[in-house]
């Protein structure tokens, strides 16, 4: 190893991914956590020493934390964060690099760039996507499930899609041009993701499953150790890989 290593503070750090992230950094070489914000613990100073705030905590946590960033990159896991929450990222981008994304496992997102070149090449088929997550999962449906919609409109050349979630009665014949998303909760499922594309004779299915939480805090690691030193602006997990943007 040369030069210093990588100075990182965890936001949520007392959570599950969280302490995954604490030993992520534990045992590399290249990295070092230089401060462990849990709840109630957020304010002036509290990231002075980082280069890179990684987070995962809740939505409520990363506003109040968010003003104390400062210049730090900010690598953030955070899901169900509404429209408010993400303009003050933007915000953020102005001034230092953000990377958000709603999973950080490369696996997902390798998923992603195939769900995107599927849907180029199956402009007629129908997609429905079911994500599966613990019981005490708060938010439905996942962060990554959206992410798969995005890949699977950017494959589609098309945003907005109509979204139907879930069925119930007497739905009638089922239209081309929506995406179909479900949520299952139960049990201690760490996350599992199946897009269906279904044609007149056959289908396709992609899909992922995440065996431990760990993979999520690799991968945010590896983030920050790309995001560090970066010029402010907003940066995503495909930039990390070395792929190109939606829709190329």
């Amino acid at each position: 190893m040369t030069g210093e290593p990588l100075r990182v503070a965890l936001l949520g750090a007392q959570g599950r991914v969280g302490r995954l992230v604490v030993e992520a950094v534990a045992g590399s070489p290249d990295a070092v956590v230089v401060a462990q914000v849990g709840r109630g613990q957020v304010g002036p100073g509290c990231f002075r020493d980082a280069q890179v705030v990684i987070d995962f905590s809740l939505p409520e946590a990363l506003a109040r934390a968010l003003p104390f960033v400062g210049d730090a990159a900010l690598v953030s896991g955070t899901t169900g964060i509404e429209e408010a929450l993400h303009a003050s990222l933007v915000a953020q981008a102005k001034r230092a690099p953000v990377l958000r994304a709603d999973n950080f496992s490369v696996g997902v997102n390798a998923l992603g760039r195939l769900v995107e070149q599927a849907a180029a090449s199956l402009p007629d088929y129908d997609i429905e996507i079911v994500e599966v997550h613990h019981r005490n999962k708060v938010d439905a449906p996942s962060g990554t499930a959206m992410f798969l919609v995005a890949c699977a409109e950017a494959g589609r050349g098309a945003s907005a899609t109509e979204l139907v979630y879930g069925r119930r009665g007497h739905t009638g014949v089922r239209p081309a041009g929506p995406i179909g998303v479900h949520a299952l909760r139960g049990g201690d499922v760490v996350g599992e993701h199946t897009v269906w594309m279904c044609g007149p004779g056959d289908r396709l299915q992609l899909g992922h499953v995440a065996t431990s939480r760990a993979t999520f805090a690799h991968g945010a690691l590896r983030a920050a150790r790309w995001l560090s030193g970066r010029t402010a602006g907003w940066y995503t997990m495909r930039q990390v890989l070395g792929e190109a943007p939606f829709g190329r």
